[in-house]
């Protein structure tokens, strides 16, 4: 088992317990694993881990940025293998990110370790608070007639083909390292074990791969499964359920045995339960998706109806953070001129349904108040003679206009014209309502 994990994992608990201040460590989290190569070499990858919340993040060029100057020594008793500097630049656009609990910069550094045993310092420095981290460990390569490489742990693993973490894929699949151990059942349902075998192709017969899991000394899972390699080299995915689970370090093992041989790899994380901030303006998340689909149109999930409660508000929480993000406002910043836009509709465009439901107080919640209103009647060729209409006309992003007509005379306008906004869409039969003799100028932008 590798110390290195549990130094860490007893450290971060801790910090849970008694919230460090004044102090000028910098927080973070480094693992590490073995794999090998096919000449049987041992491949090292070194995993760092910091949360936005404990970088200084400075404002310039439109963003928030943090510098990590991160310096890796690898040496032989007295001999200097390697000594490599890393310059990381984390930039975030929204300033809400640099105190998220949730999210965290991650990092790979690899190297072929070509001797048995070698000593690796690792430094760390954070450039804007000068805060720093430094720990030394020992390493001993993966002797070439291993049957199993390292576990590697993993909070995520899915399909990606994006430039996103591009470090931690193989053949366009994303396994997102957790070198904190620290896995959130709030945040995800399983730990993903990523490892490797090398037990070869000879044999006609299989394999047998245990996974077992113990907290307290007390067993909490015990599986076997038939493995039968199909390569000389190749993955084993396997993944841990974590929704039973109570909080609490966990020690894990798998054991691959064969008629001849037999090999165990041992592990270990922490469930926590640490529940995620919530964002929302409704009670009800079906009113919040009407509310989302103003601002995301067809991009919204198809599949709402089938989520969960939980996922439903996982999803809103989200749409409030991207819109953060993407005005580059706080969180609380933009919910609360959302919230202002809603009541400036339900009190100004509610007759028969809420205001903000209704055509005009889609558009001003999206787009807020227009730059230009125009009230008007339409004349008698109108299909519907004498129909009270608005025009409103914005002077920012692509210079939208609406046409809004009080079809029934009750003060419920329903939008029959736009122009400049891909999200909305006229009627073919728009000037039957207002009369062919309109004038379209009025609408000119």
């Amino acid at each position: 088992m590798k110390n290195i994990r549990i130094l860490i994992c007893l450290a971060l608990l801790s910090c849970f317990l008694i919230p460090l201040s004044g102090s000028e460590k910098l927080n973070m989290f480094i693992d590490y694993s073995r794999f090998l190569d096919k000449n049987k070499n041992t491949i090292l990858l070194l995993d760092y881990q910091v949360p936005y919340q404990n970088l200084a993040f400075l404002a310039k060029n439109n963003g928030f940025f943090a510098e990590l100057e991160v310096y890796i020594k690898i040496c032989e008793g007295d001999s200097l293998l390697l000594d490599h500097k890393i310059n990381d630049l984390i930039g975030v656009r929204n300033k809400a990110d640099t105190s998220n609990k949730q999210k965290s910069y991650l990092n790979r550094f690899s190297f072929i370790m070509d001797r048995p045993i070698c000593t690796v310092q690792f430094y760390a420095q954070d450039l804007n608070s000068e805060k720093s981290f430094m720990h030394e460990f020992e390493i001993t390569a993966l002797p070439v007639n291993s049957l199993l490489s390292d576990i590697e742990l993993n909070s995520e693993v899915r399909a990606d083909t994006t430039s996103y973490l591009p470090k931690f894929k193989r053949n366009n699949i994303l396994y997102r390292s957790e070198p904190s151990i620290l896995f959130n059942k709030t945040n995800t349902d399983y730990v993903y074990l990523y490892l490797e075998s090398y037990i070869g192709s000879t044999s006609l017969e299989s394999c047998l791969l245990n996974l077992s899991l113990e907290k307290d000394s007390v067993i909490v899972m015990d599986e076997d499964l038939n493995y039968k390699p199909a390569s000389s080299s190749e993955s084993i995915n396997l993944k841990i359920p974590i929704s039973d689970l109570n909080p609490g370090l966990y020690l894990g093992t798998v054991i691959l045995q064969n008629p001849d041989q037999y090999e165990e790899r041992k592990f270990e994380f922490a469930v926590i339960e640490e529940k995620e901030e919530e964002f929302f303006l409704f009670a009800n998340p079906d009113d919040e998706f009407e509310l989302m689909r103003i601002f995301m149109g067809n991009r919204i999930s198809a599949d709402w109806k089938d989520l969960s409660q939980d996922s439903k508000k996982r999803y809103i929480t989200q749409f409030w953070r991207n819109m953060a993000s993407n005005t580059n406002r706080s969180i609380q910043s933009i919910m609360d001129l959302v919230q202002e836009r809603i009541d400036y509709s339900n009190k100004h465009f509610g007759h028969f349904k809420k205001g903000w439901t209704s055509d005009m107080g889609r558009i001003y919640i999206r787009n807020g108040a227009p730059d230009d209103i125009q009230r008007e009647t339409s004349s008698d060729e109108s299909r519907f003679v004498r129909k009270d209409y608005q025009i409103w006309k914005y002077s920012t992003g692509n210079k939208p206009v609406y046409l809004f007509i009080d079809i029934q005379m009750n003060g419920n306008y329903k939008l029959i014209y736009v122009v400049n906004d891909d999200m909305e869409s006229s009627n073919p039969d728009w000037m039957r309502y207002v009369g062919y003799d309109f004038d379209t100028s009025k609408l000119d932008n």
